[in-house]
């Protein structure tokens, strides 16, 4: 068993999901994931972003952070830092827009 083979079974099985909710929720058929659990060769940096990204939508739906691993919870974290970062410098612009015009 392969680190990727065993990232897909492990992070299923960790979500609490049956192979068929995590092939739907991954856009495959049953089977074809089926073959992913039982032939570590054929999985793909694809197939492990695809889980992770159903991991993340399900740690959102359960509201527990915890459920994602944890590079993805890293680039969540990255993502927010980014989009205060950013709407702090708009409202620090419309401040001191605000500000120049009333003075």
């Amino acid at each position: 068993m392969t680190k990727h083979n065993s990232e897909l079974a492990n992070l299923r099985k960790t979500l609490g999901l049956a192979q068929p909710e995590m092939a739907r929720r991954m856009g495959l058929s049953l089977r074809p994931y089926q073959q992913l659990e039982l032939h570590p060769e054929k999985v793909r940096k694809r197939h492990v972003r695809l889980a992770q990204s159903v991991a993340l939508d399900v740690a959102i739906e359960r509201d527990d952070p915890e459920l994602a691993p944890k590079p993805v919870r890293k680039n969540a974290v990255d993502l927010a830092r980014l989009i205060i970062r950013e709407n702090f410098r708009r409202k620090a612009r419309k401040l001191a827009a605000l500000i120049l015009d009333e003075g």
